[in-house]
Protein backbone atom coordinates (compact mmCIF):
# COMPACT_ATOMS: atom_id res chain seq x y z
CA UNK A 1 0.00 0.00 0.00
CA UNK A 2 1.19 3.34 -0.89
CA UNK A 3 1.89 5.80 1.53
CA UNK A 4 -0.42 8.81 1.62
CA UNK A 5 1.79 12.28 1.59
CA UNK A 6 0.54 15.00 3.58
CA UNK A 7 0.69 18.75 2.58
CA UNK A 8 0.19 22.20 4.13
CA UNK A 9 -3.59 23.56 3.26
CA UNK A 10 -4.72 27.16 3.40
CA UNK A 11 -8.31 27.67 3.47
CA UNK A 12 -8.32 30.75 1.39
CA UNK A 13 -11.11 30.84 -1.01
CA UNK A 14 -10.86 34.66 -2.75
CA UNK A 15 -10.10 33.09 -6.04
CA UNK A 16 -13.00 31.75 -6.28
CA UNK A 17 -15.01 34.91 -6.18
CA UNK A 18 -13.47 36.20 -9.32
CA UNK A 19 -16.24 34.44 -11.73
CA UNK A 20 -19.20 35.44 -9.28
CA UNK A 21 -18.00 38.85 -9.78
CA UNK A 22 -17.46 38.87 -13.38
CA UNK A 23 -21.23 37.85 -14.03
CA UNK A 24 -22.72 39.95 -11.42
CA UNK A 25 -20.67 43.24 -13.48
CA UNK A 26 -21.67 41.37 -16.88
CA UNK A 27 -25.32 41.67 -15.84
CA UNK A 28 -24.76 45.03 -13.86
CA UNK A 29 -23.36 46.67 -17.66
CA UNK A 30 -25.91 45.06 -19.52
CA UNK A 31 -28.88 47.16 -18.08
CA UNK A 32 -30.22 50.30 -19.63
CA UNK A 33 -30.32 52.54 -16.90
CA UNK A 34 -30.67 56.42 -17.18
CA UNK A 35 -28.25 58.26 -15.35
CA UNK A 36 -28.23 58.32 -11.28
CA UNK A 37 -30.04 61.01 -9.64
CA UNK A 38 -28.19 62.50 -6.51
CA UNK A 39 -30.32 60.81 -4.24
CA UNK A 40 -30.37 57.27 -6.28
CA UNK A 41 -29.21 55.10 -8.93
CA UNK A 42 -31.44 53.17 -10.72
CA UNK A 43 -33.19 50.09 -8.34
CA UNK A 44 -31.47 47.16 -10.34
CA UNK A 45 -28.14 48.94 -11.05
CA UNK A 46 -27.63 49.71 -7.64
CA UNK A 47 -27.82 46.43 -6.03
CA UNK A 48 -25.67 44.97 -8.53
CA UNK A 49 -23.11 47.79 -7.84
CA UNK A 50 -23.48 47.06 -4.02
CA UNK A 51 -22.83 43.48 -4.46
CA UNK A 52 -19.72 43.98 -6.53
CA UNK A 53 -18.42 45.80 -3.92
CA UNK A 54 -19.08 43.99 -1.63
CA UNK A 55 -17.76 40.72 -3.30
CA UNK A 56 -14.76 42.81 -4.00
CA UNK A 57 -13.82 43.56 -0.80
CA UNK A 58 -14.13 39.87 0.40
CA UNK A 59 -11.46 39.36 -2.35
CA UNK A 60 -9.08 41.40 -1.42
CA UNK A 61 -9.35 41.02 2.42
CA UNK A 62 -9.25 37.11 1.43
CA UNK A 63 -6.21 38.28 -0.17
CA UNK A 64 -4.36 40.09 2.00
CA UNK A 65 -5.12 37.45 5.16
CA UNK A 66 -3.16 34.45 2.62
CA UNK A 67 -0.52 37.40 2.41
CA UNK A 68 -0.27 38.18 5.96
CA UNK A 69 -0.24 33.93 6.54
CA UNK A 70 2.53 33.68 4.02
CA UNK A 71 4.94 36.51 5.27
CA UNK A 72 4.55 35.05 8.59
CA UNK A 73 2.29 38.29 10.44
CA UNK A 74 1.83 37.66 13.95
CA UNK A 75 -0.94 40.57 14.44
CA UNK A 76 -3.96 39.25 15.49
CA UNK A 77 -6.04 41.94 13.96
CA UNK A 78 -5.47 43.42 11.09
CA UNK A 79 -7.27 45.49 8.36
CA UNK A 80 -6.64 45.13 4.45
CA UNK A 81 -4.89 48.79 4.35
CA UNK A 82 -2.73 48.07 7.36
CA UNK A 83 -1.66 44.91 5.29
CA UNK A 84 -0.33 47.19 2.53
CA UNK A 85 0.95 49.50 5.37
CA UNK A 86 3.15 47.10 6.70
CA UNK A 87 4.35 46.62 2.94
CA UNK A 88 5.54 50.08 2.79
CA UNK A 89 2.79 50.61 0.09
CA UNK A 90 1.46 53.82 1.70
CA UNK A 91 -0.61 55.36 -1.28
CA UNK A 92 -2.14 52.06 -1.97
CA UNK A 93 -3.26 51.44 1.82
CA UNK A 94 -5.41 54.89 1.46
CA UNK A 95 -7.41 53.63 -1.70
CA UNK A 96 -8.00 50.42 -0.19
CA UNK A 97 -8.94 52.13 3.07
CA UNK A 98 -11.54 53.83 1.02
CA UNK A 99 -12.81 50.86 -0.45
CA UNK A 100 -13.51 49.37 2.92
CA UNK A 101 -15.32 52.91 3.74
CA UNK A 102 -17.77 51.69 0.93
CA UNK A 103 -18.15 48.43 1.70
CA UNK A 104 -19.23 49.04 5.29
CA UNK A 105 -21.87 51.78 4.45
CA UNK A 106 -23.07 48.74 2.49
CA UNK A 107 -22.32 46.11 5.29
CA UNK A 108 -23.60 47.82 8.19
CA UNK A 109 -26.77 49.06 6.37
CA UNK A 110 -25.90 53.00 7.03
CA UNK A 111 -29.05 54.96 7.40
CA UNK A 112 -29.61 58.30 6.09
CA UNK A 113 -32.20 60.64 6.19
CA UNK A 114 -33.24 63.29 4.04
CA UNK A 115 -36.24 65.83 2.44
CA UNK A 116 -36.11 65.23 -1.34
CA UNK A 117 -38.26 66.85 -3.82
CA UNK A 118 -39.06 65.62 -7.01
CA UNK A 119 -39.90 66.10 -10.73
CA UNK A 120 -40.80 63.61 -13.30
CA UNK A 121 -37.38 61.91 -13.98
CA UNK A 122 -35.60 63.00 -11.07
CA UNK A 123 -34.93 63.19 -7.59
CA UNK A 124 -33.20 66.04 -5.28
CA UNK A 125 -32.14 66.81 -1.66
CA UNK A 126 -33.62 69.80 -0.41
CA UNK A 127 -31.37 70.19 2.08
CA UNK A 128 -28.31 68.00 3.54
CA UNK A 129 -28.87 64.55 4.10
CA UNK A 130 -28.29 63.66 7.91
CA UNK A 131 -26.56 60.03 8.90
CA UNK A 132 -27.82 58.93 11.59
CA UNK A 133 -25.64 58.23 15.04
CA UNK A 134 -24.49 55.02 15.32
CA UNK A 135 -23.41 55.01 11.47
CA UNK A 136 -19.76 54.85 10.58
CA UNK A 137 -16.45 55.21 12.34
CA UNK A 138 -13.26 57.17 12.38
CA UNK A 139 -12.37 55.36 9.15
CA UNK A 140 -15.60 57.06 7.97
CA UNK A 141 -14.95 60.31 9.12
CA UNK A 142 -11.50 60.62 7.51
CA UNK A 143 -12.02 59.34 4.67
CA UNK A 144 -15.18 61.00 3.61
CA UNK A 145 -16.14 64.45 2.47
CA UNK A 146 -19.60 64.66 4.18
CA UNK A 147 -20.73 67.69 1.46
CA UNK A 148 -20.52 65.55 -1.19
CA UNK A 149 -21.12 62.12 0.13
CA UNK A 150 -18.09 61.06 -1.81
CA UNK A 151 -14.65 59.88 -0.63
CA UNK A 152 -11.51 62.15 -0.61
CA UNK A 153 -9.35 60.28 -2.87
CA UNK A 154 -11.32 58.25 -5.32
CA UNK A 155 -14.73 59.81 -5.30
CA UNK A 156 -16.44 57.28 -4.08
CA UNK A 157 -19.96 57.00 -3.12
CA UNK A 158 -20.94 56.38 0.05
CA UNK A 159 -24.40 57.58 0.13
CA UNK A 160 -25.79 53.95 0.05
CA UNK A 161 -28.63 54.13 -2.70
CA UNK A 162 -26.91 56.25 -4.82
CA UNK A 163 -23.81 54.03 -5.73
CA UNK A 164 -24.27 52.94 -9.08
CA UNK A 165 -21.67 51.38 -12.00
CA UNK A 166 -19.50 54.02 -11.80
CA UNK A 167 -17.98 53.38 -8.17
CA UNK A 168 -18.18 49.78 -8.51
CA UNK A 169 -16.18 49.49 -11.70
CA UNK A 170 -13.97 52.22 -9.79
CA UNK A 171 -13.57 49.49 -6.72
CA UNK A 172 -13.04 47.16 -9.16
CA UNK A 173 -10.01 48.79 -10.91
CA UNK A 174 -8.56 49.74 -7.60
CA UNK A 175 -9.06 46.35 -6.23
CA UNK A 176 -6.85 45.03 -9.36
CA UNK A 177 -3.91 47.06 -8.73
CA UNK A 178 -3.71 46.14 -5.09
CA UNK A 179 -4.08 42.76 -5.92
CA UNK A 180 -1.50 43.49 -8.79
CA UNK A 181 0.66 45.17 -6.16
CA UNK A 182 0.53 41.82 -3.79
CA UNK A 183 2.09 39.57 -6.80
CA UNK A 184 5.05 41.88 -7.90
CA UNK A 185 5.71 41.38 -3.81
CA UNK A 186 5.85 37.77 -3.88
CA UNK A 187 3.75 35.24 -6.17
CA UNK A 188 2.60 33.01 -2.65
CA UNK A 189 0.99 36.31 -1.76
CA UNK A 190 -1.18 36.15 -4.64
CA UNK A 191 -1.33 34.85 -8.12
CA UNK A 192 -3.92 35.90 -10.28
CA UNK A 193 -2.23 36.78 -13.61
CA UNK A 194 -3.09 32.97 -14.99
CA UNK A 195 -6.45 33.48 -13.92
CA UNK A 196 -9.26 34.18 -16.25
CA UNK A 197 -13.07 34.97 -16.39
CA UNK A 198 -15.92 34.17 -18.55
CA UNK A 199 -17.42 37.48 -19.72
CA UNK A 200 -19.67 37.81 -22.21
CA UNK A 201 -19.08 34.45 -23.93
CA UNK A 202 -15.59 34.87 -23.98
CA UNK A 203 -12.66 33.35 -21.33
CA UNK A 204 -10.72 36.83 -20.83
CA UNK A 205 -7.68 36.48 -18.53
CA UNK A 206 -8.85 39.03 -14.93
CA UNK A 207 -6.43 41.61 -14.85
CA UNK A 208 -7.16 42.03 -19.12
CA UNK A 209 -11.13 42.17 -18.11
CA UNK A 210 -10.73 44.62 -15.49
CA UNK A 211 -8.70 47.11 -17.75
CA UNK A 212 -11.13 46.66 -20.50
CA UNK A 213 -14.06 47.37 -17.93
CA UNK A 214 -15.91 50.83 -18.59
CA UNK A 215 -18.80 52.00 -16.77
Amino acid sequence: MSEIQGHDFVSAVFIRLLQPIASLCEQMLSLKCGAPNEVQAAVHENGYAISIIALTAFLLEGACARSRYVSGSQKERCSAADTFRDLGEDAIAEKVEEIFVVRDAIAHSHLWTAKVSSTENELRFVGAPTRLPGYGDKKFEANVDLSSRLTRKLNLHVFPTRIDRATAVAVLRECAEALHCLESKDRWFVCLTPQSVRYVGKLVPFYKWIEQLTA
